[in-house]
Order: C-alpha cells, then sequence, then structure tokens
C-alpha cells in the first residue's frame, strides 16, 4: 500500500521521522544524514507525498555521479528528510531531472531547492536560518550555477 500526504504534512512528517532518528541538526561537527525520500505529485490541485523506498539522493548522488531513479510518470518533485535543509554537495543532480527538492529537518524547517530561467535559488518555505547556515546555502546555490553555466557553455 501507498502512503499519500499532503505538502503541508511533509515538514512535520519530516521532522518527526529525523527527530526519532537524530535528535540534533546537522553542523560542522555532525555528518549530514538522510532518513528517506520521497516523491511529490500532484493530485487534484494539492501535492501528496508517495513512498519511495528506494530513493535516497544523498547516496545515489554521491561524488556527482548522474542521478537516475525510476520517475513514474506525473511525479512533481522530490522530498528529503535530513539533518539539515541545507542543500548538500550534489542535490543539483536532481534538478538535472526537471523536479525540484523538497528538504525538511528535525527542527521543522521546510526548503525547496529549484531552478527557475537557468537561475538555482533555494527557498525557505517554513523556519528560518542562521547567518552561517545562509552563507552555505549561498555558496552551495553559486557551485551549482557554475556547474549549469559550465554544462550549458560546453553544449554549445
Amino acid at each position: 500500500m501507498t502512503l499519500r500526504l499532503t505538502l503541508l504534512s511533509l515538514a512535520a512528517l519530516g521532522g518527526a521521522t529525523l527527530l526519532a532518528a537524530a535528535p540534533a541538526a546537522a553542523s560542522p561537527n555532525r555528518e549530514l544524514r538522510e532518513m528517506r525520500c520521497d516523491m511529490l505529485e500532484q493530485n487534484r490541485g494539492r501535492m501528496v507525498t508517495i513512498e519511495a523506498p528506494g530513493l535516497r539522493v544523498l547516496e545515489q548522488t554521491a561524488n556527482g555521479q548522474a542521478f537516475a531513479p525510476v520517475i513514474p510518470q506525473g511525479i512533481a518533485a522530490i522530498a528529503c528528510g535530513r539533518t539539515s535543509v541545507i542543500p548538500a554537495a550534489w542535490d543539483d543532480r536532481v534538478l538535472s531531472l526537471g523536479l525540484p527538492l523538497f528538504l525538511s529537518d528535525p527542527a521543522g524547517r521546510l526548503g525547496v531547492l529549484e531552478i527557475d530561467n537557468g537561475r538555482y535559488r533555494f527557498r525557505l518555505m517554513h523556519g528560518s536560518t542562521r547567518p552561517e547556515e545562509q552563507a552555505e546555502i549561498d555558496a552551495r546555490i553559486q557551485t551549482f550555477q557554475s556547474r549549469f553555466d559550465a554544462s550549458v557553455a560546453r553544449t554549445r
């Protein structure tokens, strides 16, 4: 049986799942861990979550390898619960599939990594970041943008 939840409950689900397994958020002293990833689809104007037990973005994009999971038709995004909402080094691989990546953490924060008109951005939809976290997010987005721009230049 497939579990389907609204997007609004994603942060709560991610937070509850992560709190049980990892009581503290990722920091420079803690390893970034991913507890689960799911797929999101549009259903009657609402985003719903579909369990995807074999989907592991951190593991499947390690060291920049291609991200090529089987994505059923109608999937609109991927959502992962992690120890931090700060995008990981190769999260831009998800966006190369044409899908945004929602990230939630134990603090109940929810953010989305997306690309719009060739520009990467990360929007925090619930919660806030500390200045040092925002600096890390900004640097990560710049790395993603540089990789994207270089790949576009190579194809010209």
